[in-house]
């Protein structure tokens, strides 16, 4: 005879924290349909509620009211094992559905779960290192990869959270800008080719891999582009491209279109006419370049602050130079504004509210009330130390505040070391002064020497 097991488990969950849980187990014997009333002569009768059934028989032979087992726990004769099927009904939905078993938190939620931001990929090397030296187990990881970002003050609104910049574009009518595109259907497809509103774009590769986004190099059939493709739905780095171009008498920033999707955006960036699009770290060769290379960065910030915007994630990954013939950029542009703040729009007045200030806080290099664009002169340290050593940031302290170790020490250098000495300390110990100050100054003394 084959045994069949049934087992139904229902979870039922109370009002005001009290748990009901009811289960009834089913354990009969079945035996060949030839011996019916042996089976039922051979032990106590069974309880209403338990019932018998067998899957090998044939849909009229199973017995009445047994529709119900769709969701029970079944042991097939051709199985070896039991599969259990638990149905855990949400507080709004009484019944169960097979997703409730995907969804199902693996620790109490009595428990709290530390988030981790999202945009981990996106950390700078300085952050990265942080990260490493404080890790959490993988278990940890892998539970709250996909948790919320925290918020950056308690209780306060993440000012990069989506829905916040949905709200605010929606007082600026970013649709009606030119560039703009919507478009009813899903992302498409990145292969070989892209078209978007009647133009082909040939893809080349994919530059960045920013998890919640790529970039991608490409060309039409005249011009040099850089797509990013992005699952969010808000047209947040259309909308700051814009601020900062229009701020900006460079004629060397790329065009900007932006198509929003139902289920994400996709951001072109076309090369200006006899320009081309380099990476970062491809236009410095020598202490010269990158000095030029960091009077160029200067002048972006500069520019943002001026125009009251914070990239709050500078870092030579989502750098991208534009330029003539010559390696030197004539000017350098983000290719992402994830953790950016409009500060026109957001009421941003201290490093505390941004999620990528967090790192630097913690370590002490940054106050809490420190001014939100403190971050952005960190940002521009790291990145000039990483072109300028291919290594990342190390910060010592000493009498003078914080100092980057491979220029810390009182040893006989030559002109360019005390210049970058100069360089690191004065962005990196701002204090109380205006970011556009410590940048004007920076810019001069740089172009002074580099000339």
């Amino acid at each position: 005879p084959t045994a069949c097991v049934c087992v139904r488990v229902c979870v039922r969950a109370c009002v005001r924290a009290c748990v009901r849980v009811r289960v009834r187990v089913c354990v009969s014997q079945v035996l060949p349909e030839a011996q019916p009333s042996q089976s039922r002569d051979s032990g106590p009768a069974a309880a209403p509620s338990f019932q018998i059934y067998d899957e090998s028989l044939s849909a009229a032979a199973r017995p009445a009211g047994t529709s119900e087992l769709q969701d029970d726990v079944f042991l097939r004769p051709d199985e070896k094992g039991l599969c259990l099927k638990v149905h855990c009904p949400r507080p709004d939905d009484h019944r169960g559905t097979p997703e409730d078993l995907q969804t199902l938190d693996s620790c109490p939620r009595s428990v709290p779960q530390k988030p981790v931001s999202k945009v981990t990929k996106n950390l700078s090397p300085i952050q990265e290192t942080s990260v490493e030296a404080n890790s959490l187990t993988s278990v940890d990881q892998d539970q709250d990869q996909d948790a919320p970002s925290p918020g950056p003050v308690g209780g306060a609104l993440d000012p990069c959270d989506p829905d916040v910049r949905r709200r605010l574009l929606d007082r600026c009518d970013v649709t009606s800008s030119p560039g703009f595109h919507s478009e009813s259907r899903p992302l498409p497809p990145v292969c070989g080719c892209l078209q978007l509103d009647g133009e082909v774009y040939r893809i080349y590769s994919r530059v960045v891999d920013g998890g919640t986004f790529s970039i991608y190099s490409g060309a039409t059939e005249e011009d040099c582009v850089l797509i990013k493709v992005d699952s969010c739905c808000v047209p947040w780095d259309f909308h700051q491209f814009n601020r900062l171009k229009k701020s900006s008498a460079a004629a060397s920033l790329p065009q900007i279109s932006c198509f929003l999707f139902l289920d994400g955006c996709i951001t072109v960036y076309t090369c200006p006419p006899d320009h081309i699009f380099t990476e970062l770290t491809e236009c410095v060769s020598s202490d010269d370049s990158v000095c030029h290379t960091a009077v160029v960065l200067l002048q972006l910030v500069s520019q943002l602050h001026s125009c009251r915007v914070l990239h709050a994630a500078l870092q030579p990954r989502l750098l991208t130079c534009s330029h003539r013939g010559l390696m030197c950029p004539d000017w350098v542009f983000p290719l992402d504004w994830s953790s950016s703040v409009d500060l026109d729009l957001q009421d941003v007045t201290s490093v505390q509210q941004l999620p990528s200030a967090h790192t630097y806080i913690s370590m002490g290099l940054l106050e809490p009330t420190a001014p939100p664009q403190l971050v952005d002169l960190v940002g521009l340290a790291e990145t000039v130390h990483l072109l300028l050593t291919n290594s990342r940031m190390v910060l010592v302290k000493d009498d003078g505040g914080w100092m980057v170790e491979r220029f810390s020490g009182d040893d006989t250098c030559d002109m360019f070391s005390r210049m970058w000495r100069m360089f690191f300390r004065s962005l990196l110990n701002a204090g109380g002064r205006s970011s556009l100050s410590v940048l004007s100054e920076l810019k001069e003394q740089l172009s002074t020497l580099h000339h």
